[in-house]
């Protein structure tokens, strides 16, 4: 079944399934010279939460077709997918032949210029394990508000959340990597998704890339404690890019030039 497709809506009607349960995913795509991207990596991690959420997937062509039409003559932008299981009023049970709904909205111009140096603390709020919906973009993100909720606490730029367990996570809306330094040669680590957290585009981006250039990466289980174990970090999304960490409450790190020259080159070519 096709979805009904509604580009820049004005309103969602009250029984959207999006917005009584948070029952589907979304994407947010950032788009420079009129060209979404990374949109091939958007597309498999959308169609991956439309698996895991058993909701009819819409073609590639439909979503191409869409996003192309939200944008219009608009040359950077952000468009933001919402797809919508569907209409119903029979609670969280739904009909078998519900029509998902695919929402396109356009936002304003933005700049991407990475901001340097920032400061993080640790979110109170620990997010709950649930691999089955780790790693996809589903639209219930209360625990992200939850921990958005300490921005502006403890003059810190933003918040690491850790798991139950006391491991690192994510950031509120980015991923996070760590670095040592031996020599010339850095080994970057990256905190393991399987248990909670958002496989984020521009994450899954740099440990190609990273592969590609014969870096050493290591994804793996990172705890509090470890944090000054290390000699860098930085965290990434695909709308704000790379930001350099100047210290993680008191424990201070390092920047390297050559690792913020090299990943600019990356970002912005």
């Amino acid at each position: 079944m096709k979805p009904q497709v509604l580009i820049n809506p004005k309103s969602i009607p009250v029984n959207d399934r999006a917005f009584n349960y948070g029952d589907g995913v979304f994407e947010t795509i950032l788009v420079r010279d009129g060209n979404p991207l990374f949109i091939d990596q958007h597309m498999k991690r959308f169609y991956r939460g439309c698996d895991v959420l058993k909701i009819i997937k819409p073609t590639k062509k439909i979503i191409r077709d869409s996003i192309k039409k939200s944008i219009g003559k608009t040359k950077n932008c952000i468009v933001k997918i919402l797809y919508s299981r569907g209409l119903s009023d029979h609670g969280y049970g739904y009909d078998e032949y519900i029509q998902p709904r695919l929402y396109l909205i356009r936002k304003r111009n933005i700049q991407t210029k990475p901001r340097c140096f920032i400061s993080l603390g640790f979110s109170e709020y620990k997010l709950r394990n649930n691999a089955h919906l780790a790693k996809i973009k589903h639209l219930n993100r209360l625990e992200q508000i939850l921990g958005f909720n300490n921005i502006g606490r403890g003059n810190y730029d933003n918040y690491i959340l850790l798991d139950e367990r006391e491991r690192i996570i994510e950031c509120i809306s980015s991923n996070i990597f760590f670095y040592k330094l031996k020599k010339d040669d850095y080994n970057f680590f990256s905190p393991e998704l399987s248990y909670s957290g958002v496989d984020g585009i521009m994450r899954q981006s740099i440990i190609e890339y990273m592969k590609k250039k014969k870096f050493s990466i290591t994804v793996k289980d990172i705890k509090k404690n470890q944090i000054v174990k290390f000699d860098g970090a930085f965290i990434c999304n695909s709308v704000s890019g790379i930001q350099f960490i100047k210290n993680i409450q008191k424990h201070k790190y390092q920047h390297s030039k050559i690792l913020e020259s090299t990943f600019l080159k990356f970002i912005y070519g």
